[in-house]
């Protein structure tokens, strides 16, 4: 089915919004002011999902993307999407998640470097297929081979470059030092060639050893999480900061490598616990506060244990609702909960609402630009 509408918002993940028949469709790469035809590829009860045929009249905030894989590749989304519109629109999807999912009526803060809005990535995962070596096409495990990308840094499209003459047969992850030379290289197997061109190469299977270097005073290991960006990573952690103040007390759940407490561990008591054996060590050989590895069992009993005058918490994508009601019950002053998932931190930030915690202020952070993706930070403090 072909029809014309108009994109007259965005939806959370990106896609354009519009009305066909009365039902929500989402179409994919549309912009709000976009008139265009598109084609119905998916129908479900409550809504549709679409694909531009033929933009007639396009957004004003439509540009030229600057990649000649745009809209086949699956490392970016609104490469085609102008500023300032992008970041208004990220800050207006968390703002209308915490409204719609926990009921909550907040103004979001914006913060943004606009000096990195390309060449920012320091992390990748490079997908591999014969020859090919890039990102996956979207919506498929095709591989579109991709000589360089506009939003890696470029010591990232360098490596790139070295993992391509390895020739390696599986996916590979990499993250590089944007002030540096380091390059961290990491596999699930061993292969030969990846061993032989970079110095910090480790991989998961037996033998293979997780390689580092420090950023900013924060390990950084292979085959550990760390930001898309370590040079944005810095608005992340002065963001966490100016909410936080100055605590006695820090527990860090889901603490990784320390990325969030680490800074305050310099002068303040600070317990961090995750899964992470790898992250953990790591944190742990720097000598500044209390790292152990831990689950989510081991989260809620920490949050039981004493008094703690900030709680941090950056979860996964799917939130933190394991922990959610030991948090809501928690004997803290300040919670800061950093969330990648708009979606995920509303469902949580209902339940804390309820247990009397309130939002004194909440940020969005373009951590990711050009892609539809943003990061939030809100810190709560509890209400009598």
């Amino acid at each position: 089915m072909s029809c014309l509408v108009e994109i007259t918002s965005l939806a959370h993940g990106g896609h354009g919004v519009a009305r066909v028949d009365g039902q929500v469709c989402f179409v994919a790469n549309g912009l709000p002011g976009d008139v265009v035809h598109l084609r119905i590829t998916r129908r479900a009860k409550k809504a549709l999902w679409a694909e531009i045929e033929e933009v007639l009249s396009p957004s004003p905030d439509r540009i030229e993307p600057a990649c000649p894989c745009f809209g086949t590749c699956g490392g970016c989304n609104w490469l085609h999407f102008a500023y300032p519109a992008q970041a208004q629109w990220k800050r207006r999807i968390v703002s209308d998640c915490i409204e719609r999912i926990a009921g909550l009526d907040i103004e979001t803060a914006w913060a943004e470097d606009p000096l990195l809005r390309t060449s920012y990535r320091t992390r990748a995962r490079f997908q591999v297929d014969g020859d090919r070596v890039g990102f996956y096409e979207t919506g498929t495990h095709n591989v579109v081979d991709a000589a360089a990308c506009p939003l890696c840094h470029d010591n990232l499209n360098a490596a790139l470059q070295r993992v391509r003459d390895a020739k390696p047969v599986e996916p590979v992850e990499v993250v590089v030092n944007p002030e540096g030379g380091e390059v961290l290289v990491w596999t699930h197997h061993f292969h030969k060639g990846l061993r032989k061109a970079f110095r910090l190469y480790g991989w998961r299977s037996k033998g293979g050893r997780a390689k580092q270097f420090l950023f900013d005073g924060v390990p950084v290991v292979n085959g550990v999480f760390s930001q898309s960006s370590l040079l944005l990573n810095r608005l992340l952690l002065q963001t966490v900061r100016n909410v936080a103040g100055k605590p006695r007390s820090v527990l860090d759940l889901y603490c990784g490598a320390g990325n969030l407490s680490l800074e305050f561990a310099k002068s303040a008591e600070v317990l961090g616990l995750d899964v992470s054996v790898s992250a953990v060590k790591a944190a742990s050989a720097l000598g500044l506060g209390a790292y152990r590895v831990g689950d989510e069992a081991a989260f809620r009993e920490s949050l039981g244990l004493r008094h703690w005058d900030l709680v941090l918490l950056d979860p996964p994508r799917a939130g933190a609702k394991p922990i959610v009601q030991a948090l809501s019950e928690a004997d803290a002053d300040c919670l800061v909960y950093v969330s990648c998932d708009p979606a995920t931190l509303s469902r949580d930030l209902k339940t804390l609402s309820v247990a009397n915690w309130c939002i004194q202020r909440a940020t969005a952070l373009d951590l990711f630009p050009n892609t539809a993706h943003v990061e939030s930070v809100v810190c709560l403090t509890r209400v009598s």
